[in-house]
Parts: structure tokens; C-alpha cells; sequence
């Protein structure tokens, strides 16, 4: 014999408090359901449950949401992540990567334009915004708009209206904005190369993302993750010995998770076991941590102002720089301690940019 559960009277003659819990319980499934279908946040570590926390809180609302972080440090997956807790979750997600492209194709692909502002095509293109109506815009690296750029941005913040290229109607907008930066912006803003109106605008709801190096808890699940993955994808079970996984935390990962994840790949094609034994590291010492050494000291020259062009100077550049110091150093009758007031930086700095320079100082 079958048991039946009768229905609550609740169930067969809702009340208004009923119906009102039942929605309740509803939604917050589709949370709950909603976060474990986000994409692939792995982690054990407590600042990013933290920032997990701000996301929460984040993306129900309408404001437009700034991540900053370094290069691999998840920005597009807690974009996607803003975009499923939020109210537009139910729209599309487009992303644009704001890097190494023009104004004019930057223009076309963001607003789209109308049928004859392109030569030989008869019908209207849509552009990424008209794409992700009702959606989320992730515009990914907007610290490479330029200020013609930044105006159009801020209008679409401010008013959600925009016109396509070719002179169009005014289209309206109901997107959510999302950007991100590896860039200093507030260092953009004192330079008069980032709008102070946008930066405010898109300031107001910030997320910092934490380096792999600063959240090395979560290697052991990052790295159990990335193996399942892989084994999905070709077929073969890969693990790690004790002796590389330890290697793992003696890497500072500047190219951060997606740096481990390529080294990871890189090592499993490498082993011709099935368990990992050496990393693509020399006696222990990670080339990645080489490099983030030369690229902080890279950092600290061009903070001090002894390299203002870029990490590696070239002849032009140097020649220009050269020419700075050595009509300084006139200026002053070449003595170093007057130029180094009067360039802005220290005598020690000065010293060694003549020597970088191989500017010979002088003497009377």
C-alpha cells in the first residue's frame, strides 16, 4: 500500500502570508541554484568569500560596477557572476575588450551604425549595446578608452541614450554596465587622461580582486579543478606528487590564476605518467617569479620617474630623455644636487639615470 501526504490546508487555500513565503523560498532558490551555475569560482580562501559577499550585494542593484584587478585575477568570471545574481540576469551578457583597438572600429562595434555609413552594406549593423539590451555590458580594460570614448560612456551612464554612427536616431538603453582596469586610473585622472566625471560615475560601486599570491589557500582546489577539467577534456586522470605541489606555492604568479592554469596544462602534456612529478620550475626557483621581480622593479623606476616611455627605452626615447638631463644639468652648471631639485626627483635617482644614460657629469 502507498502512502499519500495529504496537502496542508495551506496548500489547498492559500493565504496572502502564504503565497507571500512561498515566493520568498522561490527566489532564493534561484539563488542557490544561481550560484552554483556561475562560472567556475573556486575557492577556499576568506578574501574572496569576502568579495564573494560583495558581489551579492553588488549586483542586484542598478549602478554601474568597477573591478579592479591584475591581469588573471578573475575579472570576467566575477562579471559573469554580477550578471547572474543581478535583475538583468535574464538578458544577454557581451563583453567587449577595450585593448588594442581603434576609436572608429571601437565606435562601430560599441553603437553599431546605420545602413549606408558602411560602403557596400545595404541594411543597419547593431552594435555591442543594442546586443546586450536588457543585459549586462562588461567593457573589459577601460582604462584604454580614450576621452572621446570616456564622453560616450558617460553619457550612456547617465542619460542610457546613445545614437549609432551615420547620424541615427536616438537609441535608449537599458544595460548594465560592468567595466574593469588593471590600470592606475586615479594616476589616469591626475594626468587629464581619464574623465573625473566617468571615474566618479563608475567609482561607486568598486571590487578589488585579490592576487593569486595574496589567496595561495586556494591552490589545492584551483589545481583540483584544473585536472578535472582536463581529464573531461582529453580523457586522461592527471594528478600532482607532494614535492611539485609544493613548488606551487613558492610562485608568486603574476599572470595569476590564468598563469597557473597554463602551467599546469603545460606540465600534464609534459609528464608521461599520470602524476605530475616536475613543474616547468628550475631547482625550485619559478621563472614567473623572476619575472614579477623585473617587471616591480620596472614598476618602481617608472613610479620614481627615472623611465617615462615604458619598461624598455628605445634610441629615440633615450635621446629624448638624455636631452632632458643634460639641459637640465646646464641649467644648473652641472651640479647634480641643483638638477635633481629641479627635475622633480632625488640625487640618487638623478645618479643613476646619468649612469643608465651613460651621461658623463662635468667638472669645473
Amino acid at each position: 500500500m502507498t502512502e499519500h501526504t495529504l496537502p496542508k490546508k495551506e496548500q489547498l487555500f492559500p493565504t496572502p502570508e502564504y503565497q507571500k513565503q512561498q515566493k520568498a523560498q522561490a527566489c532564493k532558490s534561484r539563488k542557490a541554484h544561481s550560484h552554483h551555475t556561475v562560472s567556475h569560482i573556486i575557492t577556499d580562501s576568506s578574501a574572496m568569500k569576502r568579495l564573494m559577499e560583495m558581489v551579492h550585494q553588488i549586483a542586484p542593484t542598478r549602478s554601474a560596477v568597477l573591478l579592479r584587478g591584475e591581469p588573471g585575477s578573475g575579472k570576467d568570471v566575477i562579471a559573469r557572476a554580477i550578471h547572474a545574481f543581478s535583475q538583468n540576469s535574464h538578458g544577454p551578457f557581451v563583453k567587449v575588450c577595450c585593448e588594442h583597438i581603434s576609436d572608429e572600429q571601437l565606435m562601430l562595434d560599441l553603437f553599431g551604425c546605420d545602413a549606408d555609413f558602411v560602403a557596400g552594406s545595404s541594411q543597419p549593423r547593431a552594435g555591442r549595446i543594442a546586443q546586450a539590451a536588457t543585459g549586462t555590458l562588461f567593457l573589459s580594460e577601460i582604462g584604454h578608452f580614450s576621452l572621446t570614448m570616456q564622453a560616450r560612456l558617460l553619457r550612456i551612464l547617465q542619460e542610457q541614450k546613445y545614437e549609432p554612427l551615420g547620424g541615427g536616431v536616438t537609441q535608449s538603453s537599458n544595460i548594465r554596465v560592468v567595466c574593469a582596469s588593471e590600470k592606475d586610473l586615479e594616476e589616469l585622472v591626475l594626468q587629464g587622461n581619464f574623465l573625473p566625471e566617468l571615474y566618479y560615475r563608475i567609482h561607486i560601486a568598486s571590487i578589488a580582486l585579490p592576487a593569486l599570491r595574496d589567496r595561495k589557500e586556494d591552490l589545492p582546489a584551483l589545481v583540483a579543478y584544473f585536472f578535472e577539467r582536463y581529464q573531461r577534456e582529453n580523457g586522461r586522470s592527471i594528478s600532482i606528487s607532494n614535492d611539485a605541489m609544493q613548488h606551487l606555492y613558492t610562485c608568486d604568479w603574476p599572470g595569476n590564476v590564468r598563469d597557473l592554469e597554463n602551467c599546469l596544462e603545460h606540465a600534464a602534456i609534459l609528464t608521461k605518467s599520470d602524476v605530475i612529478q616536475q613543474l616547468p620550475c628550475a631547482n625550485g626557483l619559478c621563472v614567473r617569479k623572476q619575472l614579477r621581480q623585473k617587471m616591480q622593479k620596472t614598476h618602481d623606476l617608472m613610479k620614481e620617474g627615472i623611465i617615462t616611455v615604458g619598461p624598455v627605452l628605445g634610441e629615440q626615447a633615450k635621446d629624448s630623455e638624455r636631452s632632458r638631463l643634460v639641459m637640465a644639468l646646464e641649467k644648473c652648471g652641472w651640479v647634480k644636487a641643483k638638477a635633481a631639485r629641479h627635475l622633480g626627483i632625488t640625487p640618487r635617482q638623478l645618479g643613476y639615470a646619468l649612469q643608465k644614460l651613460q651621461i658623463e657629469v662635468k667638472k669645473y
